[in-house]
């Protein structure tokens, strides 16, 4: 299962993950480019099942519909989870204390925090009986222990994100799913350039920064976070994997051993 599926690294490792076979459930806010790439998927990997499920999971509402309409389908087709990775993120930047809204982080927490919550418990009772546990990973942010002007939303919001991860380590001891976090540094995705340009918009300092990095080429592709994220969940060994925050320059280059 992929979060933020549409576009970005969600959308480039749901490709990667079809091409090899991989059953996929696809969740995005937006339906058009979900539906086309769901559609494409299907073209390109006619043997491998494709679910995809729309909707703007930071409505409670909406999720509940999401939810129950995942839930039936597992139960229906006798699905078991074998990993789960949050893509989804949100944080609006803004200019200045009074240009930052309340709404913009309550969103994001929605997104960031409380959804990959409500997911992960949700699809406990579909947790393999007799496999290697589900591997759930949770997409992070460096910006979650760096303070800087405009970010608030974003940042906080990704410092929740690292607080589930730190309690779901323990909260899913008794259960067949073990939890990473995974820092994927600057990835070229249309996420990001859209950040950049409505930091610029806000006179942020970090927009330059930023845009220099993509210009020099120092951030990856979506396909190379993807690809670095298969290499997480089918490579690295379970009790390597387990409750330990992953770094993507540091997966390239190192077989197993995580970082907290």
């Amino acid at each position: 299962m992929i979060t933020g599926a549409s576009s970005g690294i969600g959308r480039a490792l749901a490709h990667a993950l079809a091409a090899r076979g991989q059953p996929l459930c696809l969740l995005a806010r937006r339906p058009a480019p979900l539906a086309q790439l769901a559609d494409q998927l299907r073209q390109q990997h006619p043997e491998t099942p494709v679910q995809a499920l729309a909707g703007d999971l930071t409505c409670r509402e909406t999720r509940h519909g999401v939810v129950t309409e995942l839930l039936d389908n597992f139960q229906q087709r006798q699905l078991s989870l074998d990993a789960f990775v949050h893509c989804a993120g949100l944080g609006t930047p803004a200019a200045d204390l009074h240009d930052w809204q309340p709404d913009d982080l309550e969103s994001a927490l929605q997104l960031n925090a409380v959804v990959p919550l409500a997911l992960i418990r949700a699809l406990l009772p579909f947790l393999p009986a007799e496999r290697e546990p589900a591997r759930l990973v949770l997409v992070g942010a460096g910006i979650d222990q760096r303070v800087q002007p405009g970010t608030g939303s974003y940042g906080i919001s990704k410092m929740a994100l690292r607080r589930l991860f730190e309690q779901l380590t323990q909260e899913l001891t008794p259960y067949r799913a073990r939890v990473a976090l995974f820092q994927p540094g600057q990835v070229d995705t249309p996420g990001l350039r859209q950040h950049i340009a409505a930091a610029r918009r806000c006179q942020l300092p970090h927009a330059a920064y930023l845009q220099a990095r993509l210009e020099e080429g120092s951030a990856l592709s979506a396909d190379q976070a993807a690809n670095v994220l298969i290499r997480l969940l089918r490579q690295v060994p379970i009790e390597a994997f387990a409750g330990q925050e992953w770094h993507a320059r540091q997966l390239t280059d190192e077989p197993s051993g995580g970082n907290r």
